[in-house]
């Protein structure tokens, strides 16, 4: 098929998303690589139908950061270099509440956009995301006649994955980047869903500047692994109380709508005892 006539096609990246996705699932050296080569799952992404991916965009939080094993940090920013050299605009989405970076939206404005957008029909829009927000954008675009592809979690839930035409998963990203998966057993793609679900309490909680509410918290994880609090039996631990401690020591205080996740310098310090009383001879 000549370049004419391939399949007219946007492609919109979450990075912070993605990245954390991959760090999670595949560990950090592939999710370094996913940021460095964005040529190379592009690659992998542009088989099978012919297609020209008119629009690129790459929405990242540019003070966000990827720890190394050595416990460096590489700040997003330094990533942007890469998707640009790859054909990507990149849109910065700093931090606009302490747990979202706005991206979501910034994505939903800008597809709905290129949608209506006069200059060319994009006849599939291409999401890498594992957010499930994009759920009503991915059905309007599907009552728009357009096909959508989703790159998400493997145990991206079943509302989500319908929602597209196409999902494809990070592990199958992960795998194109160079990951072997018998040969990485202890990290998370596969059936220790339970203890992603820990991973991604444990960093919510350290980025976490004050309490934290427990439905966003049940929100954050959904978003990230796919699966409800509820769902996984409180990451197969049956409680919120020993999940949180299986996950380091973070407690629950009673609070309005399920209370509220603390870390355990948020405490408040305890009343001295009383010295006892000296009894007179």
């Amino acid at each position: 098929m000549s370049e004419t006539h391939a399949r007219r096609s946007a492609i919109y990246v979450d990075f912070d998303n993605v990245l954390s996705g991959l760090r999670e699932g595949a560990g950090v050296e592939v999710a370094r690589h996913f940021a460095e080569a964005p040529e190379e799952w592009l690659a992998w992404l542009s088989q099978g139908v012919p297609r020209r991916f008119l629009l690129r965009r790459c929405y990242m939080n540019p003070a966000g950061y990827l720890e190394e094993a050595d416990g460096m940090r590489r700040y997003f920013s330094s990533f942007r270099y890469a998707f640009q050299a790859a054909g990507f605009e990149v849109v910065d989405c700093p931090r606009l509440t302490r747990m979202k970076n706005g991206a979501d939206l910034r994505i939903a404005l800008d597809v709905m956009d290129a949608l209506v957008s006069p200059l060319a029909r994009i006849d599939e829009f291409t999401l890498l995301s594992s957010d499930s927000d994009f759920v009503p954008l991915l059905l309007r675009l599907r009552a728009a006649d357009r096909t959508t592809r989703l790159v998400a979690h493997p145990e991206l839930g079943r509302v989500v994955r319908a929602a597209a035409d196409e999902v494809l998963g990070l592990d199958a990203l992960a795998e194109a980047l160079g990951w072997q998966r018998e040969a990485n057993r202890d990290q998370l793609f596969g059936p220790d869903l339970n203890q992603a679900i820990l991973t991604v309490i444990r960093e919510t909680m350290e980025g976490a500047a004050e309490p934290l509410h427990l439905p966003d918290l049940g929100q954050i994880v959904r978003d990230r692994t796919g699966e409800t609090l509820r769902g996984s039996d409180y990451a197969g631990f049956g409680s919120v109380d020993a999940m949180l401690e299986a996950a380091g020591g973070y407690v629950r205080q009673d609070g309005t709508g399920g209370g509220y996740v603390l870390r355990p310098e948020w405490l408040p310090p305890r009343e001295p005892a009383a010295a006892p009383e000296s009894i007179s001879e």
